[in-house]
């Protein structure tokens, strides 16, 4: 099991951790550390059905894309490429193979959707005005704290 849980001074607004990505094409068996992308802007958002990352990583990477995809977000349909890359969690973690989608994020660098949170063992608590987010994979169930 790997677990990451962290305690914001107040309710947070957002929940926001450090994440990195890879590119899955860069991923090889010669036992080095392939390019990545390291942020302190990786939002979690159980409203997104899938992880969406920036331009900004699309250009760091050199990302090739995978295909066009037409996803819904607040604007209305938008026709956006998407790519094939392994993300990192704050944890360790890194799950691979993961299709994401270039968006407009202008305060974030990745947004984590629910393509990635269904892995994990996902809470977070408000107990005396102090927001508490937590997560572990392999799901394990029930969670005390």
């Amino acid at each position: 099991m790997s677990a990451f849980d962290i305690v914001y001074d107040g309710l947070a607004e957002a929940i926001v951790t450090n994440a990195i990505v890879m590119s899955d094409n860069n991923i090889g068996s010669d036992k080095t550390f392939p390019p990545y992308f390291y942020t302190d802007t990786a939002a979690w958002d159980t409203g997104a059905q899938f992880t969406v990352i920036s331009q900004r990583v699309v250009d760091w990477l050199h990302l090739i894309p995978y295909q066009d995809a037409g996803i819904m977000g607040i604007g209305g349909l938008q026709i956006v490429k998407s790519y094939k890359v392994t993300i990192g969690l704050p944890n360790g973690k890194l799950v691979h193979d993961v299709e994401v989608y270039c968006g407009d994020l202008e305060d974030y660098d990745i947004l984590i959707g629910m393509d990635i949170i269904t892995l994990t063992d996902f809470c977070i608590t408000n107990k005396d005005s102090k927001t508490r987010f937590f997560f572990r994979t392999p799901s394990e169930g029930n969670i005390e704290f």
